[in-house]
């Protein structure tokens, strides 16, 4: 099994989607607001993957393409509950 790892992060996806959302004050902040409004970590990494395909569909066409289906693919291989940690802790000063 080929380990995946990337900085520290599950994987370049997981990696990618952290250091987008923290380097961007406005999408940092909705990240920690998104914290703030969750009850638990596991709800907030619903919000997050949410967030993300929101994102990705805002971007892209709605037609089928293949640039669609890679975004789309990459989004898959977020471990968004591991962001919602990093943010949780964060947030919640932890």
């Amino acid at each position: 099994m080929r380990d995946n790892k990337y900085n520290g992060w599950t994987n370049y996806e997981t990696w990618s989607f952290n250091l987008w959302i923290t380097n961007e004050e406005a999408d940092y902040n909705c990240a920690l607001e998104m914290a703030g409004e969750s009850t638990d970590r596991w709800e907030l990494s619903k919000k997050l993957e949410e967030w993300a395909e929101n994102m990705a569909e805002y971007h892209l066409t709605k037609h089928s393409s293949f640039i669609h289906d890679m975004v789309n693919s990459s989004i898959k291989e977020v471990n968004f509950y591991e962001v919602a940690e990093h943010l949780w802790e964060e947030k919640k000063g932890v």
